[in-house]
């Protein structure tokens, strides 16, 4: 154990070095941040059959499962996923549920959850959702150490958007990490159509692993701000992790326990999401996940005077926890800078 934790350490300060390494040689102090790039253009959608599975992508399901999540225009197509080893091969049918939802005068196709599975580790698959459309692949993770996150928040739709998800394309990932503003939509629910188009060639092959920023809330005057079309749409293993909302949950892959927390749920200690945190960090085996990582929306510290005190009253109320558990490392977005810090247990 004590020699696991020398790695743990000693890998941490490397990477630490070599972050400084590299801000120091690429004139950190002398960048200049370009100019935002314009929203894309999705008004060219070819038309597509009404059962046609469209915004495809996979999430973590509990143990050696997979969510596949999609939209069609019919409200009659069926839920399922056939899936198997080989193209065109489909050994596995499995049912899902499915759901839909209504916003001011906008109402959302039929979106579908499937979850499959048992599937081994390491492997590649080829699945169908509905009984047609295109043939997809996925690949799940590996089943132990090393596993490589690809981790993005804050997406949005624009070229700078496209970029970044270039970039990760070229990348030997395995779950991409997204600690929240996903579409940018706030209210306007067309957005998170074309968002889920957007990601799908990544999203629908590896899992994507999301919890909600402020830009989930659905933010119009005298309507209640909730979370009605991210929950539907983006439904991650909150029941699967004992979590009672899909603001905040936890999994495990390859020796690594992933907590994902709601910035924008109740946080304090009489409520619900702290004490499942406390629940399941109690059930952390770090004999068979050595790596803990937690991630959240707003950073609980942060130099940009533009968002000083944001994340203050969840770190106060939180931050004792992660430090009893030993958490090694903390990801968060929302403020659209880079910026680390290192702490080093005694």
């Amino acid at each position: 154990m004590e020699r696991e934790q020398e790695k743990k350490l000693k890998l941490l300060v490397n990477l630490a070095v070599a972050l400084s390494i590299l801000s120091a040689s690429t004139g950190a102090a002398e960048y200049v941040r370009p100019q935002p790039r314009k929203t894309l253009d999705f008004s060219r959608k070819p038309k597509l059959s009404p059962s046609f599975p469209q915004q495809v992508h996979i999430s973590l399901a509990g143990d050696k499962h997979v969510r596949v999540s999609w939209v069609t225009d019919d409200k009659d197509s069926p839920s399922y996923v056939e899936y198997g080893m080989s193209p065109g091969k489909y050994e596995h049918t499995t049912q899902g549920e499915s759901t839909s939802y209504s916003y001011l005068l906008y109402s959302s196709g039929k979106i579908h959850h499937v979850v499959i599975g048992p599937l081994e580790d390491g492997t590649v698959y080829y699945y169908r959702c509905g009984g047609g459309g295109p043939e997809f692949q996925l690949k799940t993770p590996p089943a132990q150490l090393p596993v490589n996150f690809a981790v993005a928040g804050d997406l949005g739709q624009t070229g700078w958007t496209k970029s970044t998800l270039d970039h990760i394309a070229q990348c030997q990932y395995d779950v991409h990490l997204l600690p929240g503003d996903l579409s940018y939509a706030d209210f306007l629910q067309h957005r998170w159509d074309t968002f889920g188009e957007f990601v799908e060639p990544l999203a629908s092959s590896r899992p994507w692993m999301v919890t909600e920023g402020n830009h989930e809330k659905e933010r119009i005057p005298l309507f209640e701000e909730g979370f009605q079309s991210y929950n539907a749409r983006w439904k991650m293993p909150f029941e699967e992790s004992g979590s009672s909302s899909n603001l905040y949950y936890s999994f495990e892959v390859a020796g690594v326990h992933v907590i994902m927390l709601g910035s924008y749920a109740d946080y304090d200690e009489y409520s619900e999401q702290y004490d499942w945190l406390k629940a399941d960090l109690l059930k952390v085996d770090r004999s068979r996940t050595p790596w803990l990582i937690v991630l959240f929306h707003v950073p609980w510290y942060n130099s940009n005077h533009a968002h000083q005190g944001e994340g203050q009253r969840m770190m106060e109320a939180m931050e004792p926890l992660l430090y009893t558990a030993g958490v090694d490392i903390v990801l968060a977005g929302h403020v659209h800078a880079y910026e680390r810090s290192v702490h080093l247990h005694s």
